[in-house]
């Protein structure tokens, strides 16, 4: 059985040389309007929000996540390196991350009326080589607010022509998109207008509430044996808490039974007050699959460092390509070599 541990460590990264450039907190979302003049008018909401830093390839990026009308559209990796914005994964809706060769600049560090760059990107579903200019600094309104902001402009031709301009501010990000996208005779066939509609604000998502330890008292090492469901250590305050849940819906709680054919296990822990620079261990254990391999044996590890004392993480375990073994389960969360927390699982027919 090979599972594949993804990790997605959230924290607070070292990015006060860009901070003047991009808000970059964890929750900090833009909430714009979109118009699509090829849908008779039709509006939607469109939300981006920072889901966190996600670690890719040995690089900590920015997780941005975009919804339409509440549904999941993409997240992007993204780092603000050397006072720009660039994206270096993006994700389809299935939530599958796909490099970006080379990393595609947002906006660019050299921001002087004229400056160029070149991007692959796609309009109307043609993949398009794309240049970018600054094209200049624009008073502009939106329901936002007014702003002074520079403007990004990109056009390309053949059989359909399309115009791109984006309305950038430092310090608060995009403000307008407009793409234009015209026919061989050089009508327009379809216009789509996003706005900001709210200057950004931090945002908290949606948490399922734990128990706090009073509520449930540390189980003893008897009371361990017998349970089956969740097990917590309860560490002190001096060496800082953890809590840990598993899933199989990644904004979900935890859940103690999965079938066998469910696709992806996720799995969250959360610190509080945890020491400088502690390193966690999440450990996926099979316990009991009916002897296809012994006992307790050790499926897949990770270890991370937390970025901050409130650090928290999400690893996604992917099911096997012959599938997953029924039988128990059970996942240990090490603090430093200790145990903090422990849950046990049942994946069945």
């Amino acid at each position: 059985m090979k599972y594949i541990f993804i990790v997605f460590l959230f924290g607070a990264p070292d990015l006060l040389s860009a901070a003047a450039l991009l808000p970059s907190a964890e929750g900090t979302t833009w909430q714009y309007e979109s118009v699509d003049d090829a849908s008779a008018g039709a509006r939607s909401e469109v939300t981006v929000r920072i889901a966190g830093n996600e670690i890719f390839e040995g690089k900590t990026l920015l997780r941005f996540e975009t919804r339409t009308d509440g549904e999941f559209v993409k997240a992007e990796l993204i780092a603000l390196d050397d006072n720009a914005i660039v994206c270096h994964a993006r994700s389809d809706k299935d939530g599958k991350l796909l490099k970006l060769d080379p990393p595609e600049v947002m906006v660019p560090a050299n921001r002087a009326i004229g400056a160029t760059w070149e991007v692959d990107d796609q309009v109307a579903d043609m993949r398009t080589r794309q240049r970018f200019a600054v094209a200049g600094e624009e008073n502009i309104g939106v329901p936002a607010g007014n702003f002074r902001a520079l403007r990004f402009h990109c056009g390309g031709a053949g059989l359909l022509s399309f115009t791109i301009d984006r309305w950038f501010v430092a310090g608060t990000g995009f403000v307008k998109e407009a793409t234009i996208i015209r026919g061989p005779s050089g009508s327009v066939i379809q216009r789509i207008v996003r706005e900001l509609k709210k200057t950004p604000e931090i945002t908290v998502a949606p948490a399922t509430p734990t128990p706090t330890p009073a509520a449930i008292p540390p189980p003893t090492v008897e009371e361990k044996s017998k349970s089956d469901v969740v097990e917590s250590s309860g560490a002190s305050p001096e060496k800082g808490l953890l809590s840990v849940e598993i899933s199989s819906d990644p904004a979900a709680g935890s859940q103690t039974e999965f079938r066998s054919d469910v696709p992806k296990l996720y799995v969250r822990w959360k610190g509080q007050g945890l020491p400088k620079e502690a390193r966690v261990r999440v450990v996926w254990i099979a316990e009991d699959v009916g002897g296809l391999v012994e006992p307790n044996f050790v499926v897949d590890e990770s270890e991370t460092v937390a970025a901050s004392p409130d650090a928290s993480a999400r690893f996604t375990l992917a099911r096997p390509e012959d599938g997953w073994a029924e039988g128990k389960y059970r996942l240990d969360v090490y603090l430093n070599d200790e145990i903090a927390e422990t849950l046990r699982v049942q994946i069945v027919k």
